[in-house]
Protein backbone atom coordinates (compact mmCIF):
# COMPACT_ATOMS: atom_id res chain seq x y z
CA UNK A 1 0.00 0.00 0.00
CA UNK A 2 1.24 3.70 -0.27
CA UNK A 3 0.26 7.27 0.41
CA UNK A 4 -1.50 8.25 3.04
CA UNK A 5 -3.09 10.87 5.50
CA UNK A 6 0.79 12.34 5.21
CA UNK A 7 1.99 15.86 4.36
CA UNK A 8 3.26 15.54 1.06
CA UNK A 9 -0.52 14.10 0.08
CA UNK A 10 -2.00 16.60 1.57
CA UNK A 11 0.67 19.49 -0.62
CA UNK A 12 -0.64 17.09 -3.85
CA UNK A 13 -3.83 17.87 -3.02
CA UNK A 14 -3.53 21.62 -2.62
CA UNK A 15 -2.07 22.14 -5.42
CA UNK A 16 -4.07 20.86 -8.14
CA UNK A 17 -7.07 22.65 -9.25
CA UNK A 18 -10.48 21.32 -9.51
CA UNK A 19 -12.11 20.38 -13.06
CA UNK A 20 -13.24 23.12 -14.85
CA UNK A 21 -15.58 23.55 -18.20
CA UNK A 22 -12.36 23.43 -20.65
CA UNK A 23 -11.04 20.07 -19.57
CA UNK A 24 -12.29 17.48 -22.41
CA UNK A 25 -12.25 14.11 -20.00
CA UNK A 26 -15.13 16.99 -18.74
CA UNK A 27 -17.25 17.75 -22.03
CA UNK A 28 -20.58 18.10 -21.56
CA UNK A 29 -20.03 16.86 -17.46
CA UNK A 30 -21.65 19.42 -14.54
CA UNK A 31 -17.86 20.30 -13.39
CA UNK A 32 -18.88 22.10 -10.83
CA UNK A 33 -20.84 19.31 -8.97
CA UNK A 34 -16.91 18.09 -8.39
CA UNK A 35 -15.69 21.46 -6.58
CA UNK A 36 -16.22 19.25 -3.10
CA UNK A 37 -13.63 22.01 -1.14
CA UNK A 38 -14.80 22.40 2.38
CA UNK A 39 -16.23 19.08 3.35
CA UNK A 40 -15.55 17.23 6.27
CA UNK A 41 -15.23 13.28 6.75
CA UNK A 42 -18.42 12.06 7.89
CA UNK A 43 -18.63 10.20 11.65
CA UNK A 44 -19.75 7.64 13.21
CA UNK A 45 -22.04 5.47 10.78
CA UNK A 46 -25.97 3.83 11.98
CA UNK A 47 -27.07 0.71 10.58
CA UNK A 48 -29.78 -0.60 7.93
CA UNK A 49 -31.61 -3.51 6.84
CA UNK A 50 -29.56 -6.34 5.62
CA UNK A 51 -30.02 -7.96 2.51
CA UNK A 52 -30.75 -11.56 2.82
CA UNK A 53 -27.01 -13.32 2.68
CA UNK A 54 -25.44 -14.81 -0.19
CA UNK A 55 -24.78 -18.88 0.28
CA UNK A 56 -20.99 -19.14 -0.12
CA UNK A 57 -19.99 -15.80 0.43
CA UNK A 58 -18.00 -14.21 3.51
CA UNK A 59 -19.81 -11.00 4.44
CA UNK A 60 -18.31 -7.75 6.02
CA UNK A 61 -20.68 -5.05 7.12
CA UNK A 62 -19.24 -1.33 7.41
CA UNK A 63 -21.94 1.77 9.38
CA UNK A 64 -19.57 4.51 7.09
CA UNK A 65 -15.98 3.65 7.76
CA UNK A 66 -16.18 1.34 10.95
CA UNK A 67 -16.59 -2.80 10.25
CA UNK A 68 -19.57 -3.67 12.47
CA UNK A 69 -19.31 -7.62 11.17
CA UNK A 70 -17.46 -9.91 9.10
CA UNK A 71 -13.77 -11.34 9.18
CA UNK A 72 -11.62 -13.31 7.07
CA UNK A 73 -8.04 -14.76 6.53
CA UNK A 74 -8.17 -12.97 3.11
CA UNK A 75 -9.03 -9.85 3.67
CA UNK A 76 -6.43 -7.18 5.61
CA UNK A 77 -8.58 -3.68 6.78
CA UNK A 78 -6.27 -0.20 5.64
CA UNK A 79 -6.62 2.95 7.33
CA UNK A 80 -4.90 4.40 4.03
CA UNK A 81 -5.69 5.09 0.89
CA UNK A 82 -3.85 2.93 -1.71
CA UNK A 83 -3.31 6.26 -3.86
CA UNK A 84 -5.79 5.96 -7.25
CA UNK A 85 -4.47 7.75 -10.06
CA UNK A 86 -7.13 9.65 -11.87
CA UNK A 87 -6.30 9.71 -16.13
CA UNK A 88 -9.53 10.55 -17.33
CA UNK A 89 -9.75 13.89 -15.83
CA UNK A 90 -10.17 13.94 -12.72
CA UNK A 91 -6.62 14.40 -10.09
CA UNK A 92 -7.57 17.02 -7.89
CA UNK A 93 -10.24 14.13 -6.95
CA UNK A 94 -7.52 10.99 -6.71
CA UNK A 95 -5.48 13.90 -5.08
CA UNK A 96 -8.22 14.19 -2.46
CA UNK A 97 -9.08 10.37 -1.90
CA UNK A 98 -4.98 9.45 -1.04
CA UNK A 99 -5.18 12.57 0.99
CA UNK A 100 -8.09 12.06 3.30
CA UNK A 101 -8.77 8.17 3.13
CA UNK A 102 -8.67 6.31 6.20
CA UNK A 103 -10.64 3.56 5.45
CA UNK A 104 -10.00 0.58 3.22
CA UNK A 105 -9.76 -3.17 2.37
CA UNK A 106 -6.85 -5.13 0.84
CA UNK A 107 -8.57 -8.80 -0.56
CA UNK A 108 -6.14 -10.96 -1.65
CA UNK A 109 -6.41 -15.05 -2.63
CA UNK A 110 -4.87 -17.14 -4.71
CA UNK A 111 -7.98 -19.65 -3.91
CA UNK A 112 -11.67 -19.39 -4.83
CA UNK A 113 -12.91 -16.69 -2.43
CA UNK A 114 -16.77 -15.29 -2.55
CA UNK A 115 -16.76 -11.88 -0.37
CA UNK A 116 -19.94 -9.15 0.33
CA UNK A 117 -19.34 -5.83 1.62
CA UNK A 118 -22.37 -4.18 2.21
CA UNK A 119 -21.32 0.38 3.29
CA UNK A 120 -24.22 1.19 5.20
CA UNK A 121 -23.69 4.79 4.32
CA UNK A 122 -24.92 8.52 6.67
CA UNK A 123 -24.55 11.93 7.88
CA UNK A 124 -23.29 14.90 5.85
CA UNK A 125 -20.14 15.02 4.34
CA UNK A 126 -17.39 13.09 2.64
CA UNK A 127 -17.12 9.02 2.95
CA UNK A 128 -13.62 7.61 1.37
CA UNK A 129 -13.40 4.12 0.92
CA UNK A 130 -10.87 2.02 -1.38
CA UNK A 131 -10.64 -1.76 -2.12
CA UNK A 132 -7.63 -3.67 -4.02
CA UNK A 133 -8.56 -7.05 -4.99
CA UNK A 134 -5.48 -8.81 -5.89
CA UNK A 135 -6.48 -12.67 -7.53
CA UNK A 136 -3.13 -14.81 -7.73
CA UNK A 137 -2.32 -18.11 -8.47
CA UNK A 138 -5.18 -19.39 -10.78
CA UNK A 139 -7.98 -17.61 -8.63
CA UNK A 140 -10.88 -17.47 -8.68
CA UNK A 141 -12.35 -13.67 -6.78
CA UNK A 142 -15.93 -13.11 -6.43
CA UNK A 143 -16.87 -9.64 -5.08
CA UNK A 144 -20.33 -7.85 -4.23
CA UNK A 145 -20.05 -4.28 -2.67
CA UNK A 146 -23.46 -2.11 -1.99
CA UNK A 147 -23.71 0.94 -1.11
CA UNK A 148 -26.72 1.81 0.43
CA UNK A 149 -27.84 5.21 2.20
CA UNK A 150 -30.08 4.65 5.24
CA UNK A 151 -30.75 8.26 6.05
CA UNK A 152 -31.43 11.55 3.82
CA UNK A 153 -28.60 13.13 4.38
CA UNK A 154 -26.08 14.79 1.60
CA UNK A 155 -23.60 11.84 1.49
CA UNK A 156 -20.65 12.42 -0.75
CA UNK A 157 -18.42 9.47 -1.44
CA UNK A 158 -14.92 9.32 -3.46
CA UNK A 159 -14.28 5.80 -3.92
CA UNK A 160 -11.59 3.74 -5.53
CA UNK A 161 -11.47 -0.04 -6.44
CA UNK A 162 -8.06 -1.14 -8.05
CA UNK A 163 -8.61 -5.04 -9.42
CA UNK A 164 -5.41 -6.91 -9.98
CA UNK A 165 -5.80 -10.24 -11.49
CA UNK A 166 -2.46 -12.24 -12.16
CA UNK A 167 -1.92 -14.90 -14.68
CA UNK A 168 -4.68 -17.52 -15.04
CA UNK A 169 -6.65 -16.06 -12.12
CA UNK A 170 -10.45 -14.64 -12.73
CA UNK A 171 -12.54 -11.76 -10.87
CA UNK A 172 -16.20 -11.38 -10.92
CA UNK A 173 -17.09 -7.82 -9.18
CA UNK A 174 -20.40 -6.34 -9.17
CA UNK A 175 -21.04 -3.05 -7.26
CA UNK A 176 -24.82 -2.16 -6.63
CA UNK A 177 -25.13 1.81 -5.79
CA UNK A 178 -28.09 2.72 -3.93
CA UNK A 179 -27.15 5.89 -2.36
CA UNK A 180 -30.04 8.70 -1.51
CA UNK A 181 -31.12 11.43 -4.24
CA UNK A 182 -29.14 14.03 -2.41
CA UNK A 183 -25.78 12.27 -2.35
CA UNK A 184 -23.27 11.76 -4.73
CA UNK A 185 -20.65 9.63 -6.01
CA UNK A 186 -17.36 9.88 -7.70
CA UNK A 187 -15.76 6.01 -8.30
CA UNK A 188 -12.34 5.47 -9.66
CA UNK A 189 -11.91 1.94 -11.36
CA UNK A 190 -9.28 0.54 -12.10
CA UNK A 191 -8.20 -2.84 -13.32
CA UNK A 192 -4.92 -4.90 -14.67
CA UNK A 193 -5.17 -8.17 -15.97
CA UNK A 194 -1.85 -10.43 -16.84
CA UNK A 195 -1.33 -13.76 -19.03
CA UNK A 196 -4.56 -15.61 -19.62
CA UNK A 197 -6.81 -14.09 -17.00
CA UNK A 198 -9.81 -12.14 -16.97
CA UNK A 199 -12.38 -9.96 -15.30
CA UNK A 200 -15.92 -9.48 -15.30
CA UNK A 201 -16.94 -5.97 -13.92
CA UNK A 202 -20.29 -4.38 -13.57
CA UNK A 203 -22.20 -1.71 -11.82
CA UNK A 204 -25.38 -1.06 -10.94
CA UNK A 205 -26.92 3.02 -10.44
CA UNK A 206 -30.02 3.49 -9.30
CA UNK A 207 -29.29 6.44 -6.62
CA UNK A 208 -27.12 9.16 -6.39
CA UNK A 209 -28.02 12.80 -7.74
CA UNK A 210 -24.71 12.76 -9.37
CA UNK A 211 -22.36 10.11 -10.39
CA UNK A 212 -18.81 10.93 -11.90
CA UNK A 213 -17.29 7.35 -12.48
CA UNK A 214 -13.80 6.58 -14.62
CA UNK A 215 -13.61 3.11 -15.64
CA UNK A 216 -9.56 2.14 -16.97
CA UNK A 217 -9.16 -1.43 -17.79
CA UNK A 218 -5.14 -2.39 -18.98
CA UNK A 219 -5.13 -5.81 -20.79
CA UNK A 220 -1.64 -6.41 -20.12
CA UNK A 221 -1.06 -10.16 -20.89
CA UNK A 222 -1.37 -12.44 -23.94
CA UNK A 223 -4.88 -14.15 -24.10
CA UNK A 224 -6.54 -12.29 -21.21
CA UNK A 225 -10.34 -11.10 -21.14
CA UNK A 226 -11.71 -7.90 -19.64
CA UNK A 227 -15.36 -7.31 -19.77
CA UNK A 228 -16.89 -4.65 -18.24
CA UNK A 229 -20.99 -3.58 -18.03
CA UNK A 230 -23.22 -0.66 -16.77
CA UNK A 231 -26.49 -0.48 -15.90
CA UNK A 232 -28.26 3.00 -15.18
CA UNK A 233 -31.34 4.28 -14.50
CA UNK A 234 -31.42 7.85 -13.94
CA UNK A 235 -34.47 10.24 -13.65
CA UNK A 236 -35.61 13.41 -13.09
CA UNK A 237 -32.57 15.34 -10.76
CA UNK A 238 -30.45 12.68 -11.65
CA UNK A 239 -26.84 13.20 -13.83
CA UNK A 240 -24.93 9.99 -14.14
CA UNK A 241 -21.00 10.84 -16.12
CA UNK A 242 -19.32 7.57 -17.01
CA UNK A 243 -15.99 7.96 -18.60
CA UNK A 244 -14.00 4.49 -19.74
CA UNK A 245 -10.70 3.59 -21.50
CA UNK A 246 -10.08 -0.14 -22.36
CA UNK A 247 -6.02 0.14 -22.62
CA UNK A 248 -4.67 -3.36 -25.06
CA UNK A 249 -1.43 -3.71 -24.30
CA UNK A 250 -0.13 -7.36 -25.49
CA UNK A 251 -1.15 -9.90 -28.57
CA UNK A 252 -3.90 -12.01 -28.21
CA UNK A 253 -6.27 -9.73 -25.98
CA UNK A 254 -9.80 -9.34 -25.78
CA UNK A 255 -11.69 -6.40 -24.63
CA UNK A 256 -15.91 -5.94 -24.34
CA UNK A 257 -17.50 -2.85 -22.74
CA UNK A 258 -21.23 -2.93 -22.96
CA UNK A 259 -23.38 0.45 -20.98
CA UNK A 260 -27.04 0.24 -21.35
CA UNK A 261 -28.76 3.45 -19.59
CA UNK A 262 -32.43 4.00 -19.25
CA UNK A 263 -33.37 7.63 -18.67
CA UNK A 264 -36.71 8.57 -17.35
CA UNK A 265 -37.90 12.09 -16.87
CA UNK A 266 -34.94 14.89 -17.18
CA UNK A 267 -32.40 12.83 -16.22
CA UNK A 268 -28.70 13.43 -18.43
CA UNK A 269 -26.38 11.07 -18.61
CA UNK A 270 -22.84 10.92 -20.58
CA UNK A 271 -20.49 8.22 -21.97
CA UNK A 272 -17.09 9.13 -23.09
CA UNK A 273 -15.17 6.10 -24.21
CA UNK A 274 -11.64 4.85 -25.83
CA UNK A 275 -10.25 1.98 -26.69
CA UNK A 276 -6.42 1.65 -26.95
CA UNK A 277 -4.04 -0.57 -28.76
CA UNK A 278 -0.72 -0.25 -28.43
CA UNK A 279 2.27 -0.78 -30.99
CA UNK A 280 2.85 -4.48 -31.15
CA UNK A 281 -0.85 -5.16 -29.45
CA UNK A 282 -1.82 -7.64 -32.99
CA UNK A 283 -4.73 -9.99 -32.57
CA UNK A 284 -6.74 -7.31 -30.00
CA UNK A 285 -10.40 -8.33 -30.07
CA UNK A 286 -12.17 -5.31 -28.85
CA UNK A 287 -15.59 -3.97 -28.17
CA UNK A 288 -17.04 -0.92 -26.83
CA UNK A 289 -21.65 -0.37 -27.08
CA UNK A 290 -23.37 2.45 -24.95
CA UNK A 291 -26.64 2.31 -25.51
CA UNK A 292 -29.60 4.74 -24.85
CA UNK A 293 -33.34 4.40 -23.68
CA UNK A 294 -34.81 7.63 -23.66
CA UNK A 295 -38.56 7.44 -21.99
CA UNK A 296 -39.23 10.92 -22.24
CA UNK A 297 -38.77 13.78 -24.71
CA UNK A 298 -36.80 15.50 -21.79
CA UNK A 299 -34.31 13.48 -20.82
CA UNK A 300 -30.63 14.04 -21.99
CA UNK A 301 -27.77 11.60 -23.45
CA UNK A 302 -24.35 12.65 -24.67
CA UNK A 303 -22.43 9.39 -25.90
CA UNK A 304 -18.91 10.25 -27.66
CA UNK A 305 -17.05 6.32 -28.14
CA UNK A 306 -13.48 6.48 -29.85
CA UNK A 307 -10.92 4.13 -31.23
CA UNK A 308 -7.51 4.66 -31.72
CA UNK A 309 -5.48 1.09 -32.78
CA UNK A 310 -1.25 1.22 -33.47
CA UNK A 311 -1.48 -2.70 -34.16
CA UNK A 312 -1.97 -4.92 -37.30
CA UNK A 313 -4.28 -7.57 -37.52
CA UNK A 314 -7.11 -6.20 -34.79
CA UNK A 315 -10.83 -6.53 -34.36
CA UNK A 316 -12.15 -3.09 -33.26
CA UNK A 317 -16.18 -1.88 -32.97
CA UNK A 318 -17.44 1.17 -31.20
CA UNK A 319 -20.46 2.63 -31.17
CA UNK A 320 -23.54 4.12 -29.15
CA UNK A 321 -27.09 4.22 -29.76
CA UNK A 322 -30.35 6.55 -28.96
CA UNK A 323 -33.60 5.43 -29.39
CA UNK A 324 -37.31 5.28 -27.77
CA UNK A 325 -39.33 2.24 -26.69
CA UNK A 326 -40.93 1.68 -29.90
CA UNK A 327 -45.11 2.07 -30.47
CA UNK A 328 -44.96 -1.62 -31.56
CA UNK A 329 -43.46 -3.11 -28.68
CA UNK A 330 -45.81 -0.86 -26.56
CA UNK A 331 -49.01 -1.98 -28.69
CA UNK A 332 -48.05 -5.97 -28.71
CA UNK A 333 -47.67 -5.71 -24.69
CA UNK A 334 -51.63 -3.80 -24.43
CA UNK A 335 -53.06 -6.02 -26.78
CA UNK A 336 -52.38 -8.85 -24.22
CA UNK A 337 -53.92 -6.67 -21.34
CA UNK A 338 -50.65 -5.17 -20.24
CA UNK A 339 -51.56 -1.48 -19.58
CA UNK A 340 -49.64 1.14 -21.24
CA UNK A 341 -47.34 2.06 -17.84
CA UNK A 342 -46.56 -1.71 -17.18
CA UNK A 343 -45.96 -1.96 -20.83
CA UNK A 344 -43.07 0.32 -20.68
CA UNK A 345 -41.61 -0.91 -17.59
CA UNK A 346 -41.63 -4.10 -19.09
CA UNK A 347 -39.69 -3.12 -22.16
CA UNK A 348 -37.23 -0.94 -20.06
CA UNK A 349 -36.42 -3.88 -17.97
CA UNK A 350 -35.99 -6.09 -20.15
CA UNK A 351 -33.35 -3.85 -21.80
CA UNK A 352 -31.12 -3.87 -19.00
CA UNK A 353 -31.16 -7.89 -18.79
CA UNK A 354 -28.51 -8.22 -21.36
CA UNK A 355 -25.77 -6.44 -19.74
CA UNK A 356 -26.65 -8.14 -16.25
CA UNK A 357 -27.07 -11.55 -18.17
CA UNK A 358 -23.47 -11.41 -19.25
CA UNK A 359 -21.71 -11.81 -15.81
CA UNK A 360 -22.92 -15.19 -16.25
CA UNK A 361 -23.38 -15.58 -12.53
CA UNK A 362 -25.97 -16.30 -10.71
CA UNK A 363 -25.96 -15.04 -7.73
CA UNK A 364 -24.53 -12.06 -8.61
CA UNK A 365 -27.43 -11.47 -11.14
CA UNK A 366 -30.24 -11.89 -9.23
CA UNK A 367 -29.15 -9.06 -6.88
CA UNK A 368 -28.60 -6.49 -9.78
CA UNK A 369 -31.82 -7.67 -11.28
CA UNK A 370 -33.44 -7.08 -7.67
CA UNK A 371 -31.94 -3.72 -7.28
CA UNK A 372 -33.63 -2.87 -10.77
CA UNK A 373 -36.54 -3.58 -9.82
CA UNK A 374 -36.55 -1.75 -6.97
CA UNK A 375 -35.84 1.58 -9.18
CA UNK A 376 -38.55 0.89 -11.85
CA UNK A 377 -41.20 0.40 -8.59
CA UNK A 378 -40.30 3.94 -7.82
CA UNK A 379 -40.74 5.23 -11.25
CA UNK A 380 -44.32 6.95 -12.08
Amino acid sequence: MSATLTSPALEEFEALDWPVRTVENWRFGSWKQANLSGLELVGEGVSGQLPEPLEGFTRFVFENGTLVSGSSDAVTLVSESFGPISRLGSPKLAALHTAKSTHGLHIKSSTDLSIEVIYFISGEGLFVPGVVIEAEGGANIRILKRFISVDNSATTVVAATDVRVADNSHVSCLLTQELNRQSKLVRFADSTLQNSSSAKLAVVHTGSKWVREETYSTVDGTDARSEIFSVALPTTGQEYDQRTFQHHGARDTYSELLFKNTLFGKAKTIFSGLIFVDEGAHGTDAYQTCRNLMMTDECEAHSMPGLEINADEVKCSHGSTSSRVSDEEIFYLMARGISSRDARTLVAQGFSVEAIEKLEDEQLEAVALEVVARKFATIE
